[in-house]
C-alpha cells in the first residue's frame, strides 16, 4: 500500500517485510497460486504499507545492464507519451499490445476479451511475434523482389529475397520481444519463431515437426518447469495442430487436375476473362479455406485446456480470431510499432501517429465488445475431469493417426460426445436425500453454498474484494461454475461488511438469482452501491428478513432466520461501529430432515446470548461465528448448539489473529472437531440419512514424492487417487 517509487530492472532495493511462502486458497475448481509462482521462481512473499510510519522502499543502487536499461528507457517514454496522447481505453489497450505492460486495461476491458474469446491479444505473445514476422518477412522480400531486373539476378547468384526477408525479420521481433519486457513466454515464441526462420535461411523449411521438437528440448533445459505452464501448453498445442494440418494439405495439390486443362483459344473471349480470374482467385480462395480450418483445429485442440483453467469454451472465438487477429496483426501492432519508433526518433512527448491508432484501437474495443454481447458467448462450463481430457486427445490422436476409416470415424465422434457432454455442463448434484454444504476459502471472509439432492442452491455471503482481488470473481464464481450451477435461488447477504458482501456484486452479475436477503441495514460504501446497481440492473428481488419471519424451504430442507431480531430499514455511515453491524448479521438454521447446520455470520457475545436464551439452536455443524475472534466465545451459545464439527473461515496469518488461541482452546474442551480454511481449504460436508461425510480440498493437493523413501510408492498411489477423485475425506464424523 501507498506510492511506490519507480523502479527499474537492474535496481537493488532495500524494505523490511515480513517474508512467508506463497499459499494458494484451496477451492474445487479454483487457482493454484502457489504453483504459479513456484514455477516462475517465486519462492517467497510478503507485503509493505508504506502509510505506515517508517516502512519505506529504499534505491541502494542499480545494476547496469545496457540493453534491458535502455528498453526500460524507451517503454517509459513511449507510456508517458500514449497516456498523454491517446483518449480513453485506447491508451490501455495499445501499451498492453506495444509495450506488454497490461496493468491499465479495466475489468471490463478484460471481460469483453475473454467472452470473444480474443483475449490473447492483450498480452505480447506467440500470435504477435508471428504477424509481425509476416508482415516484417513479406514487406522485406517484396521489396527486394521489386528492384531493378539486373541487381536482382546479381543478388540472386549469392543468397534469396527470401533468405533476406528471413535475416532482417529476426531482429525486428528481437525488438519487439525486449520492449514488451522479454517475459518467459514472450521469450519462449521469440525462441520458436527463430527457430523457424533459421530454418528458412538454412532452406530446411519443410521439418516444422523437427523444428517444434527442437524448441521443446531447448524451451525444457532452459527451463525444466516450462511443460507444467498453460501458456506453454497451449502454445505447442496450437502450433502442433497448425503442422499436423500443413503437413496434410501439403499433401493435396494446389489446383486440381481439372483445372490443368489448357487454355486453348479462351484467351480472348468473354468466357477466358471468366477463366482467369476464377484461377487466379483459386489460391487466395484456398487461403482462406486453410485459414478456417487452421483456426477451428487450434479451437478444438486447445478447449479442454481453456475449460479446465478458465471453466468457458469461447466458440465466438472462432469468428472473432478471423477478424481481430489479422487487423491487430496487420494494421495496429505494425502502426502502433511505427508510431513508437518515430516517438523515439523525433524525441516528441506525443505518441506519433496517434490519430490512425485512436481510431484503429476504438475499433478493436468495438469488434471486442460486439462479440462479447452476443447471446452464449461467455459459455461457462464445468472443468472436464482429468481422465475426459484424456480421452479426448487420445481421441484425436486416433482420428489423425488411425489407417482404418471406422476407426477415425469412431474416435471422431467419441471426441465430439465428450465435447458436447463439457457444453452441457449437467449439475453436480448430491445423492438423493442429502445435502451438501461448502465453506469456501475465501481468505479473510466467509462464504458458504448450500446444495439439495432437488436442485435449489443457496449462497451465504461472498467473500471479499478489493483493487486488487474479487473473491466472488476468482473464488464463488469458478466453484458454482464447477458444480454445473447456473442459478442460485436465494443469495445471503448477512451483513453489510467488505469481507462478507464485497464478493457478491460478481456472483449477482453472472448468475440467475432468484432473491437477495439482506438485514436492512444501508450502508453508504463503494462495494455496496456497486451490489445495488447490479440487482437494480439485473432486477433481482431484494427481501429484508429477520427472526419474525416465518420458515422457508429450501428444497427438503428447512430456512429459520434466527437473528436479527428485527429487519432494519436503518442507514449507518461507513464507519459505523463494527459490534453493531456484526451483532445485526442474519443467523440462519439450515435443518434437512435430522440434520442441522447453523450459519452465524459475525454475531459476537452479545447476540449469541440472545439467541442462547430465544430458542432451538442445536446442529451439528456450526460456522464459527466472527471468524472464531476473542469477542465470540459465549459458552452458553456454544452448549445451545452443542455442534460436532465447526468451520472457521480465516485467511492465512491474517493480522487480527483468527482464530483466537482462547476461541481453539474452549471448542477443544468441549471435544468440537474444528476445520480452518486456511488450513484445510474448502470444507464440504455431506449429510444424510447415513450420517455425516467430510472432506477437505487440501487433501486433494498432491505430496512430494521422494525416491529414497520406503513409502515412495504409496505416495505415488495416493497423488493419482487424488488427481481422479473429486472429493478425499479429511475426516470421519
Amino acid at each position: 500500500r501507498g506510492a511506490v517509487p519507480p523502479l527499474l530492472i537492474g535496481d537493488v532495493i532495500r524494505f523490511q517485510s515480513r517474508l512467508r511462502l506463497p499459499h494458494s486458497q484451496l477451492n474445487p475448481g479454483g487457482f493454484d497460486y502457489t504453483t504459479y509462482l513456484l514455477h516462475r521462481g517465486i519462492q517467497a512473499v510478503g507485503s509493505i504499507n508504506l502509510h505506515a510510519d517508517g516502512a519505506e522502499v529504499l534505491v541502494l543502487t542499480h545494476v547496469t545492464h545496457p540493453l534491458l536499461d535502455r528498453a526500460d528507457e524507451w517503454r517509459h517514454r513511449i507510456r508517458d507519451a500514449a497516456l498523454h496522447t491517446l483518449d480513453g481505453p485506447a491508451s490501455s489497450v495499445y501499451l498492453s499490445l506495444i509495450t506488454g505492460e497490461s496493468g491499465f486495461l479495466s475489468q471490463d476491458i478484460r471481460d469483453s476479451f475473454m467472452s470473444s474469446g480474443t483475449t490473447h491479444i492483450l498480452s505480447i505473445s506467440g500470435s504477435h511475434l508471428g504477424l509481425i514476422g509476416v508482415v516484417v518477412f513479406w514487406i522485406v522480400r517484396r521489396a527486394i523482389l521489386a528492384l531493378p531486373t539486373p541487381w536482382l539476378l546479381r543478388l540472386s547468384l549469392r543468397i534469396t529475397a527470401t533468405k533476406i526477408a528471413a535475416a532482417l525479420t529476426i531482429p525486428v521481433v528481437g525488438f519487439y520481444a525486449i520492449l514488451g519486457g522479454a517475459e518467459v513466454a514472450t521469450v519462449r515464441s521469440l525462441l520458436m519463431l527463430g527457430l523457424f526462420l533459421g530454418a528458412v535461411l538454412l532452406g530446411r523449411t519443410h521439418h516444422l515437426g523437427t523444428g517444434l521438437a527442437f524448441a521443446a528440448l531447448l524451451i525444457v533445459l532452459w527451463d525444466p518447469m516450462a511443460p507444467l505452464d498453460l501458456s506453454f501448453q497451449l502454445s505447442f498445442l496450437s502450433v502442433l495442430a497448425i503442422v499436423v494440418l500443413a503437413g496434410r494439405q501439403r499433401e493435396e495439390p494446389l489446383i486440381s487436375p481439372m483445372s490443368q486443362e489448357p487454355e486453348r483459344d479462351t484467351q480472348t473471349s468473354a468466357g477466358g476473362f471468366f477463366f482467369r480470374v476464377t484461377r487466379a482467385l483459386k489460391p487466395l480462395g484456398r487461403s482462406a479455406h486453410e485459414l478456417v480450418l487452421m483456426g477451428a483445429a487450434v479451437t478444438l485442440v486447445t478447449t479442454p485446456l481453456v475449460a479446465m483453467q478458465f471453466h468457458q469454451i469461447a466458440w465466438v472465438g472462432l469468428i472473432a480470431n478471423l477478424i481481430i487477429v489479422p487487423f491487430v496483426g496487420f494494421v495496429i501492432v505494425p502502426v502502433g510499432l511505427l508510431g513508437c519508433l518515430a516517438t523515439l526518433i523525433s524525441g516528441s512527448q506525443s505518441l506519433q501517429g496517434a490519430t490512425i491508432l485512436q481510431s484503429s484501437l476504438d475499433l478493436l474495443l468495438w469488434m471486442a465488445h460486439s462479440f462479447a454481447a452476443l447471446p452464449g458467448a461467455r459459455w461457462m462450463v464445468r472443468s472436464p475431469a482429468v481422465w475426459q481430457v484424456v480421452m479426448f486427445y487420445a481421441c484425436v490422436a486416433g482420428v489423425i493417426l488411425s489407417p482404418r476409416p471406422w476407426a477415425r470415424r469412431m474416435t471422431g465422434a467419441m471426441a465430439v460426445g465428450l465435447l458436447a457432454v463439457w457444453i452441457w455442463s449437467p449439475r453436480d448434484l448430491p445423492a438423493s436425500g442429502s445435502v451438501r454444504l461448502t465453506f469456501l476459502d475465501v481468505g479473510q471472509g466467509d462464504s458458504a453454498v448450500v446444495e439439495t439432492s432437488e436442485g435449489p442452491v443457496m449462497l451465504i455471503d461472498g467473500g471479499g474484494a478489493s483493487d486488487f482481488t474479487d473473491q466472488g470473481r476468482g473464488v464463488v464464481a469458478p466453484f458454482l461454475w464447477e458444480r454445473g450451477i447456473r442459478r442460485l435461488d436465494v443469495v445471503v447477504a448477512t451483513h453489510p461488511q467488505l469481507d462478507h458482501v464485497g464478493g457478491l456484486a460478481s456472483v449477482a452479475r453472472e448468475f440467475d438469482v432468484g432473491q437477495l436477503w439482506t438485514n436492512g441495514i444501508e450502508r453508504d460504501a463503494p462495494f455496496v452501491r456497486r451490489l445495488k446497481e447490479i440487482v437494480k440492473a439485473r432486477h433481482i428481488p431484494v427481501r429484508a428478513v429477520s427472526s419474525a419471519d416465518e420458515s422457508v424451504s429450501l428444497g427438503a430442507c428447512g430456512l429459520h432466520i434466527l437473528n436479527p431480531a428485527l429487519a432494519s430499514s436503518s442507514s449507518v455511515p461507513a464507519s459505523q461501529d463494527g459490534k453493531h453491524l456484526n451483532n445485526q448479521s442474519i443467523v440462519v438454521r439450515l435443518v434437512c430432515g435430522e440434520a442441522a447446520v447453523l450459519y452465524t455470520g459475525d454475531i459476537e457475545e452479545e447476540a449469541e446470548e440472545r439467541l442462547a436464551e430465544s430458542g432451538v439452536l442445536a446442529s451439528g455443524v456450526l460456522k464459527v461465528p466472527h471468524h472464531g475472534s476473542r469477542g465470540s466465545l459465549s459458552e452458553r451459545f456454544l452448549e445451545a448448539v452443542s455442534p460436532t464439527v465447526a468451520v472457521a473461515s480465516v485467511g492465512r496469518a491474517n493480522s487480527y489473529g483468527h482464530p483466537a488461541p482462547a476461541m481453539l482452546d474452549l471448542y477443544r474442551r468441549r471435544h468440537i472437531a474444528v476445520l480452518r480454511t486456511d488450513y484445510h481449504g474448502a470444507v464440504t460436508v455431506v449429510q444424510s440419512a447415513s450420517g455425516m461425510r467430510i472432506a477437505c480440498e487440501s487433501a486433494r493437493q498432491l505430496k512430494p514424492v521422494s525416491l529414497h523413501h520406503a513409502g515412495s510408492w504409496k505416495t505415488e498411489r495416493d497423488n493419482l487417487r487424488r488427481l481422479w477423485q473429486a472429493e478425499m475425506p479429511c475426516m470421519d464424523a
